[in-house]
């Protein structure tokens, strides 16, 4: 009989320490990937009734009196805890892995419109050529027949059209000159002034054009959503190599209105959906560089450094 109580309390002592292993797991798992409230519902509400029903009055006397019983009773609780937490952990790793697959989705469509950006920049490059062509064929018609006149008003016509059509940034990179000649574009029709400084050797940046296109396309969508709405918005970009680095940095106007809601992690700030400035890091440490993401005086702005390994 003794033996039997014995059990009994050492059953109900590994129980407990399964199940406050259980939570503590559980809070963990959360720090790394947070799920809904209804999930931690149901993983949280069966140990706490284990436990309320081994507490019970009732059972702690079939405990007394019939310890049999209760071992049984209490392994077969501890056993429905063990099932519990084993499924219901498979679901919330499905979970993680949909919610990782919707990402990856995402990312990739972001990608692809991203190249199609840089496609059509191609494409302008091409009709740039051929356009400047043409204009060369018809000056050089003009000066042959001496029409000399007619050259300084087509020529400013073409300068205006060429400006409005083509890619303004010019810096022999296409993806920079792409993205940004984009942002120019959007900036200008949201009234967000924008300054650059792209001082750069094309060749020695140390990033292929698949990465580039993450880091670059990935900051400069994140301040431009991050400026709608904000009054006297403002966009820096800086594209240098500095001091055996290839340096991007960001810059954007971000106007907290309260300043009780401001948040406790700038780092974790994503004005595009969540995980964009996550993949500006992963692209960056790829590359063998790092991010940094700083606000001070209303003014938001992310960094990334990558050291020219062989300049």
């Amino acid at each position: 009989m003794d033996f039997l109580v014995f059990s009994n309390i050492s059953l109900m002592a590994n129980m407990f320490f399964l199940i406050f292993s259980i939570l503590i797991h559980f809070i963990w798992k959360k720090e790394a990937f947070v799920h809904s409230l209804s999930y931690t519902i149901i993983l949280l509400v069966i140990p706490v009734l284990s436990m309320c029903l081994l507490l019970s009055k009732p059972i702690l006397y079939l405990n007394i009196n019939i310890p049999s019983a209760f071992f049984i009773l209490a392994a077969f609780v501890l056993f429905i805890n063990i099932m519990n937490y084993i499924l219901f952990y498979n679901v919330l790793e499905n979970e993680e892995l949909r919610f990782q697959l919707t990402i990856q989705k995402e990312q990739i469509e972001f990608q692809r419109n991203k190249y199609e950006q840089l496609g059509a920049a191609y494409k302008n490059i091409r009709s740039f050529m051929h356009d400047t062509k043409k204009h060369l064929f018809y000056i050089e018609n003009c000066v042959t027949e001496k029409k000399y006149d007619d050259i300084i008003p087509y020529s400013k016509e073409i300068m205006h059209d060429l400006e409005s059509r083509y890619c303004t940034i010019n810096t022999g990179n296409l993806v920079i000159d792409a993205f940004v000649s984009n942002l120019l574009l959007q900036t200008k029709a949201q009234g967000i002034t924008l300054h650059t400084n792209l001082k750069f050797d094309k060749a020695t940046i140390p990033v292929n054009d698949y990465h580039l296109t993450i880091i670059l396309g990935n900051l400069l969508d994140n301040a431009l959503n991050a400026c709608r709405g904000q009054i006297g918005a403002n966009i820096k970009v800086a594209v240098r190599t500095v001091d055996g680095t290839f340096t991007i940095h960001v810059a954007n106007t971000y106007v907290i209105a309260d300043p009780d809601k401001a948040p406790d992690d700038f780092e974790k700030i994503d004005f595009i959906h969540g995980y964009g400035l996550k993949n500006v890091k992963d692209s960056a440490e790829a590359c063998g560089g790092f991010c940094v993401i700083h606000h001070e005086n209303d003014v938001y702005s992310a960094t990334v450094i990558i050291p020219i390994l062989n300049p």
